[in-house]
C-alpha cells in the first residue's frame, strides 16, 4: 500500500491508495511544515503562531495521532526559543534526528522520551554569522551517513559535517558559489536549499543551492556545479532527490523573482548519470499554464516511488522512477511538506 503525506497551511492530509485515494484530515487550521517516519511510527509537528510547534506521533499509520509526551525544547542556557520543527530523519540505530529553527538539531535514543542539544553545533563559532533565509533560518537538512558522521543543511548557512557523533562540525562549502555575497565561493554562508544522498555511493552527494545544482564525490569537502552548460531551464530549485545509484531529480523553478515553472510547464527532471546530462519528465503533468511552485520538503522518493506538491495544491505521485506521474488530489491548501511510504 502506498500511504502520501502531505503537510500544508491548514492540516496534514493522508492519502492512502487502496481502489482509489482515500483521504484523512487531522490538525485541521494547522500549519504542518514536517513530517518523518521511524520503525513503525510517523511523526508530525503541526503549528500555529499562538501555540507553537507541537510533536505528534502515529502508530497505524496516519489514523490515529498523540501528542509526543516530552516537549521538544531549546535547554534555558542557550537564551533560544523553538520556532518551527523542519526536520524529521531516523538514522543508525534508531537514533531519532530534528532539525530545528532557529537552526539547531536535536537528537534522542530513547524514542523522543529525553532530547539532546547538539551542542558542538549549536557553539559552532560561526553560528552567530547564520542569518534566515525567506523561510527562515532553518536547518533543513539532515544525512545521518553512519552513526558518527552526520551532514546538515541549513539556510542560510549552508553544508556542515561531522565525523565524530556531533562533537565537532566543518563547514563544507567549497566550491558553492554565493553571488550574492561579496565572496562569492565563502566558507560559510550559502543559501543551500536541500542536499541528498545518491542511493549506494555515501561520498556522493546532491545538492540544490539558490543558484546551481551542485555534486560532491568527497563527502561533501568539496562541490562542482552539474547545472552550468547542461539541458535544464534554470538553476533555481528547492528540491532534490535521489533513488537509484547515480539517479537524482530536481524541480527547476524559474527564478528568485518570479518562483514558478519555468514557461508554465510543470517537469521534473532526472540524471541517470550523476549530473552528466538531465532529461525532461512530464508525462501525467500539466504543460500549459502551471505557474506553480515546489518547496524544498515537498519533493520525496521512496525506492523508485516519488511524490511532490505545489504551493497551489496539487499533489502528485510516480511509481516508476519518474516516468509517469498520476494527480493524487488538487486545490489542497499550499502543500509544505511531503513524505511517502510504501508497504
Amino acid at each position: 500500500m502506498t500511504t502520501v503525506y502531505a503537510g500544508t497551511a491548514k492540516g496534514l492530509f493522508v492519502f492512502k491508495k487502496l481502489d482509489k485515494w482515500n483521504c484523512d484530515v487531522h490538525f485541521q487550521g494547522q500549519s504542518v511544515y514536517s513530517v518523518g517516519k521511524s520503525e513503525g511510527r510517523v511523526w508530525a509537528s503541526p503549528f500555529t503562531e499562538w501555540t507553537g510547534s507541537a510533536l505528534m506521533h502515529s502508530d497505524d499509520g496516519g489514523e490515529n495521532w498523540e501528542k509526543n509526551d516530552i516537549v521538544l525544547k531549546f535547554p534555558e542556557k542557550t537564551d533560544a526559543a523553538l520556532a518551527k520543527i523542519w526536520q524529521m530523519v531516523e538514522g543508525p540505530g534508531g537514533r531519532l534526528f530534528f532539525g530545528v529553527e532557529p537552526s539547531a538539531l536535536f537528537t534522542s535514543d530513547d524514542g523522543a522520551a529525553s532530547w539532546d542539544l547538539c551542542e558542538g553545533l549549536w557553539d559552532h563559532p560561526h553560528r552567530e554569522k547564520w542569518t534566515p533565509g525567506f523561510g527562515g533560518q532553518c536547518l533543513h537538512t539532515i544525512i545521518p551517513v553512519s552513526e558518527s558522521t552526520w551532514i546538515v543543511g541549513m539556510s542560510t548557512g549552508g553544508v556542515y559535517r561531522t565525523e565524530d557523533g556531533g562533537e565537532t562540525w566543518e563547514a563544507c562549502n567549497q566550491k558553492i558559489v554565493a553571488p550574492f555575497l561579496p565572496d562569492k565561493t565563502p566558507e560559510f554562508g550559502q543559501c543551500v536549499h536541500k542536499i541528498a544522498l545518491d542511493s549506494e555511493n555515501k561520498d556522493r552527494l546532491f545538492l540544490q543551492h539558490h543558484w546551481g545544482v551542485y555534486r560532491s564525490d568527497d563527502a561533501g569537502r568539496t562541490w562542482h556545479n552539474i547545472s552550468e552548460g547542461k539541458d535544464l531551464p534554470t538553476d533555481f530549485g528547492f528540491g532534490v532527490v535521489t533513488t537509484t545509484p547515480d539517479t537524482a531529480f530536481i524541480i527547476p523553478i524559474k527564478a528568485d523573482e518570479f518562483r514558478v515553472f519555468p514557461d508554465g510547464k510543470c517537469r521534473v527532471y532526472r540524471t541517470n548519470d550523476a549530473g552528466d546530462s538531465w532529461e525532461a519528465l512530464s508525462d501525467g503533468l500539466p504543460q500549459e499554464n502551471a505557474f506553480d511552485c515546489v518547496l524544498r520538503d515537498s519533493f520525496t522518493a521512496s525506492g523508485e516511488s516519488l511524490a511532490f506538491g505545489t504551493t497551489g495544491g496539487s499533489l502528485y505521485l510516480s511509481e516508476d522512477n519518474g516516468e509517469s506521474w498520476d494527480t493524487v488530489a488538487d486545490h489542497l491548501p499550499r502543500i509544505t511538506c511531503v513524505r511517502i511510504v510504501v508497504t
